[in-house]
């Protein structure tokens, strides 16, 4: 792969002659280029757009188009052309990520293609296979209406508990919603002494606690819910939390579970036979000034260990270190096993 360095410039310089490159930046060679990259959609094309793509194109000369959708479609439309594919950079989440991986569409990351990989803590891309990397996560723990509850739980084992007892509805993620098998029942049973091998903690939990409990089918469901009173707590996204708090809701507040939950994170990837320009946009993405900007628009933590966030985020942010990254591949083999038996034993 041919990496936008000092080094690849004087290569190239050698075979078109020096002068004609003596007075280019280092990116020279990556200018006129044009690449394709994806965004979700909303605030979240926004933030790519300014973090990523904005200083992208200042620092190479090239293009950036952004491309909307989803990582199932983005992943669909790249498999159908593995030859030429349609986009260069892709953001998907892990589960996906490994997928696409052990079909081998995607190119393996090195410090070498992307120098900022040598900051993303080697856990994010070994758990890609090496086949990307993770640039921003957030946490699912306990989000609360601070008006009613005035004591909130400090762990899943008490919110289990004291929801069983009444002394709040909860609302929890339902089994529409994709990131259920993860964010509540593979960590809720992980946290109550359970496994991906062994869900029972997680039914048994919901036989307590199913008399208190409602459900939300979709992010803004589980806010409409606090604001209306139909319940006081539940499971929901940090990021999510502070979005709304930033919002003028400052009347919510989050808890990562003393025993943490579960990690929700997106990855970057290079579908194989894409342009080498990619490798330059990726590190931009994965760069401490990028990473920080992300953060500071979408209120969730990045990878980058060079990032410094500032005082307000800081105090918001979960490390990593404190929750818990899902063991996607296991769970996908039994996943459909679980949705059944909560078919059967929750509804809902």
């Amino acid at each position: 792969m041919t990496d936008f360095t000092r080094r690849g410039l004087l290569q190239t310089g050698g075979l078109l002659g020096a002068a004609a490159f003596a007075n280019l930046p280092l990116t020279a060679a990556a200018q006129a280029g044009e690449i394709t990259v994806t965004a979700l959609g909303g605030i979240w094309e926004e933030a790519v757009k300014k973090a990523f793509v904005e200083p992208f194109e200042r620092k190479t000369g090239a293009k950036a188009n952004v491309l909307l959708g989803s990582p199932p479609q983005w992943l669909s439309q790249v498999e159908a052309n593995p030859k030429n594919p349609p986009i260069d950079v892709i953001i998907v989440t892990p589960d996906l990520a490994i997928n696409a991986a052990k079909m081998d569409l995607v190119d393996t990351f090195t410090v070498e293609k992307v120098p900022n990989l040598a900051d993303i803590p080697a856990e994010f891309t070994n758990a890609l296979s090496g086949k990307g990397t993770v640039f921003d996560y957030g946490v699912a723990g306990i989000t609360y209406n601070k008006k009613t509850v005035k004591d909130p739980p400090k762990s899943f084992k008490d919110f289990v508990d004291r929801t069983a007892a009444g002394e709040w509805t909860a609302s929890l993620p339902g089994i529409s919603y994709a990131v259920t098998p993860i964010m509540l029942m593979w960590a809720m049973a992980r946290a109550l002494g359970g496994s991906v091998d062994n869900i029972d903690p997680f039914f048994d939990a919901m036989k307590k606690m199913r008399k208190n409990v409602i459900f939300w089918g979709g992010p803004n469901d589980f806010f409409n819910h606090l604001s209306s009173g139909e319940a006081d707590i539940g499971i929901y996204f940090d990021g999510r939390t502070w979005a709304h708090v930033d919002a003028g809701a400052d009347w919510i507040d989050f808890i990562n579970p003393s025993e943490g939950g579960s990690i929700n994170a997106l990855a970057v990837q290079k579908p194989k036979n894409a342009k080498d320009l990619a490798w330059e946009y990726i590190n931009v993405m994965l760069s401490p000034e990028s990473q920080l900007k992300f953060a500071e628009m979408l209120s969730y933590p990045v990878t980058n260990k060079k990032v410094q966030y500032p005082p307000h985020l800081a105090k918001r942010f979960t490390p990593w270190q404190e929750a818990h990254f899902p063991p996607y591949e296991e769970i996908a083999k039994v996943r459909a096993q679980w949705v059944d038996r909560w078919n059967r034993e929750v509804g809902g």
